[in-house]
C-alpha cells in the first residue's frame, strides 16, 4: 500500500470522517507536491518474485520554480521490527545496507552521509522494480493471530521538486524519515516542496490479491470520456451552497471484490475485501474525501457517487480518483476539469 509519511495521513472511510469546528485544508486538495498513491503490480508476491512499483504523484503549487520528480530509495527494508516501516529508518540512515534487488538501477546509496546530492544514486520516474529474496517470509518472526507465514518489503520514495538528501535522525521522533529535499544551494525545501512515502509489499507462499480495476467514471450517471474531462460552469451564488453539484462515480466491476483469504465471519464464511475510493483536484471541492464502492458483507454499495463543486473561477483543474483495497490493492484514474 503506498503511503506518505509528511502532510497528509490516510483517508478515513466515507461515512466515519469525523467533524470539528477547526478550519483545515481538506487533504483532497491538492496544493503543493504531493505523493497520492502507490501500488505494486502484485500487492502479495511470492519469495523471489520481481515486483514492480508505481507512484502516482502531483505537482500543485502555483509557482514552480523547480520541477517535481520522483524519486526512489534503492533499499529494500526486509520484515522490519513489529512491521513498522519506521523501524527501516536505522539503516536507511546509515546508507541503506540493504538492496532493492533487480532494478535497483542506480547501485545503492552506499555510506553516503548527510550534505551528499544522493540524485545520481536514485532510480528516477514514476516506475521501480524490486526483487524479494527468497527467504522473506522464513526470515519473518512468527506472529501471533496470523493465520499464514508472510512475510514483509517496505520500499520508499520521494516527490520532489529538487534534490534528495541524507539527514540526520530525530531521536526524539522514530517515524522521522532521515531524508529530505534540497534545492540547489542544499537549502532544506518546506513541506509544499516534497514528500516522502513507502509501500507495503507482502509475500505469501501461494496467497494472491489482484490490484482493483477501474473501468470509468460517470457524469450523473453517464459514462465521462476522461479525455475531454469534464466541463462546468462557475460557481458564482453568493452562498456555494446554492451552487450547482455534478455526481462523479468511478465504475469498478464485481470481480474486484475478491475473497478476502483468511478472514471469515463468526460462522466460518469468508469474507471479502472492502473496497472505496479516494478523490483529489486542484481546486473546487468533492462533497466526500472518500466513498466506500464494496463492503465486505454487502457487496456492491449503491450511492457511492461524490458530488463535484465547480469554483468561481474559470481555469482548467484537475482531479484524480484512487481506488484502494484493504489488502493493499490500488488504480487509480485521472481527468480534466474546465470550469468555463
Amino acid at each position: 500500500m503506498g503511503t506518505s509519511l509528511s502532510k497528509w495521513s490516510l483517508l478515513a472511510l466515507a461515512g466515519v470522517l469525523a467533524c470539528t469546528n477547526v478550519d483545515f485544508e481538506p487533504a483532497s486538495h491538492v496544493a503543493s507536491v504531493r505523493i497520492l498513491a502507490a501500488r505494486a503490480d502484485t500487492p502479495y508476491a511470492a519469495p523471489g518474485d520481481t515486483v514492480e512499483l508505481e507512484v502516482l504523484a502531483a505537482d500543485g503549487r502555483k509557482a514552480q520554480p523547480a520541477p517535481m520528480k520522483i524519486f526512489w530509495i534503492p533499499f529494500l527494508c526486509v520484515n522490519p521490527v513489529n512491521d513498522l516501516y519506521y523501524a527501516c529508518f536505522q539503516k536507511l540512515a546509515a546508507g541503506g545496507g540493504g538492496s532493492a534487488g533487480a532494478g535497483a538501477g542506480g547501485g545503492g546509496v552506499g555510506a553516503l552521509r548527510p550534505g551528499v546530492d544522493l540524485t545520481p544514486f536514485l532510480p528516477a520516474g514514476p516506475k521501480f522494480s524490486v526483487t524479494l529474496p527468497q527467504d522473506i517470509i522464513t526470515s519473518h518472526p512468527k506472529v501471533e493471530g496470523a493465520d499464514e507465514p508472510y512475510g514483509l518489503a517496505v520500499v520508499f520514495d520521494v516527490a520532489c521538486a529538487g534534490h534528495v538528501e541524507l539527514v540526520e535522525l530525530d531521536q526524539g521522533n522514530p517515524q522521522s524519515a532521515p531524508l529530505a529535499c534540497f534545492d540547489a544551494a542544499h537549502h532544506r525545501l518546506g513541506p509544499d516542496d516534497y514528500e516522502i512515502g513507502f509501500t507495503r509489499i507482502y509475500a505469501y507462499a501461494t496467497r494472491k490479491n489482484l490490484n482493483p480495476v477501474v473501468n470509468g467514471v460517470t457524469k450523473d450517471g453517464a459514462s465521462l470520456d476522461l479525455a475531454a474531462g469534464l466541463q462546468v460552469a462557475p460557481c458564482t451564488a453568493q452562498r456555494r451552497a446554492n451552487c450547482p453539484k455534478v455526481k462523479i462515480d468511478v465504475v469498478v466491476p464485481d470481480s474486484s471484490h475478491e475473497i478476502h483469504e483468511g478472514d471469515v465471519d463468526k460462522d466460518g464464511t469468508p469474507q471479502r475485501e472492502q473496497i472505496w475510493a479516494s478523490y483529489f483536484l486542484t481546486s473546487g471541492a468533492f462533497t466526500s474525501e472518500a466513498r466506500l464502492l464494496y463492503d465486505t458483507r454487502q457487496g456492491k454499495i449503491s450511492g457511492s457517487e461524490n458530488e463535484f463543486q465547480a469554483p468561481p473561477e474559470t481555469g482548467d483543474l484537475t482531479a484524480w480518483i484512487v481506488v484502494h483495497d484493504n489488502r493493499d490493492g490500488a488504480a487509480w484514474v485521472q481527468f480534466p476539469i474546465h470550469v468555463r
